[in-house]
């Protein structure tokens, strides 16, 4: 079994995983912000317009063992990227809603995309970097999705200053494809895990 990948693709395979985990994270915080913006602009209650952030947040914590068990089952880059392409697609739909159902629904559905993203990232690094240097790329994670996190406001409201909710969603779109199409390209493949007699 090969331990890790060689240099330079194990690079551009971490900045894959990288670009992807910190869009899911930062989705996760950023709409916080908006929630004032968006419950005046889709003429909602402040106590609905929570929901825009629920739905996210429930949506992932609900579906993200089943996508972990289904990344050994199928594959880890399988999931990854089906993840990046729906998270991508919702985006998509969160930028264009124009009511808050439409809005709420896409958000469970961006929230099932980055279950899907997050819940194969660390299990990637195994396959990425030679055991020598996991803990590297453990670090290296930890520090994306940290600052992603602490990021997630400043963002929101420099987007905020320059044009409407809508775009704190459409700026999801290129970033997510762009991981989707490095992921392809550079991630390594895991064989399918055979389950028998499980029942």
């Amino acid at each position: 079994m090969q331990d890790g990948i060689p240099k330079p693709q194990r690079n551009w395979a971490m900045a894959a995983i990288s670009v992807g985990i910190s869009v899911a994270v930062l989705d996760g915080a950023i709409a916080n912000v908006a929630l004032p913006t968006i419950a005046g602009d889709l003429h909602v209650n402040p106590a609905s317009s929570i929901w825009v952030v629920n739905a996210f947040q429930l949506a992932v914590t609900i579906s993200l063992l089943a996508f972990s068990s289904l990344g050994d089952l199928w594959g880890y880059k399988k999931v990854y990227v089906g993840g990046l392409l729906l998270f991508s697609t919702t985006s998509l739909i969160c930028a264009l809603s124009r009511s808050f159902w439409m809005l709420t629904v896409a958000r469970v559905l961006q929230g099932f995309g980055a279950a899907a993203i997050t819940s194969v990232n660390t299990a990637q690094l195994r396959t990425i970097y030679p055991r020598k240097y996991l803990g590297r790329g453990m670090g290296i994670n930890a520090m994306v999705v940290a600052v992603s996190a602490v990021a997630g406001p400043s963002v929101a409201s420099a987007i905020l200053s320059l044009g409407s909710w809508h775009w704190l969603f459409a700026i999801n779109i290129p970033l997510g494809l762009l991981a989707w199409g490095m992921g392809q390209r550079f991630l390594p493949k895991r064989e399918e895990r055979q389950y028998r007699n499980c029942l």
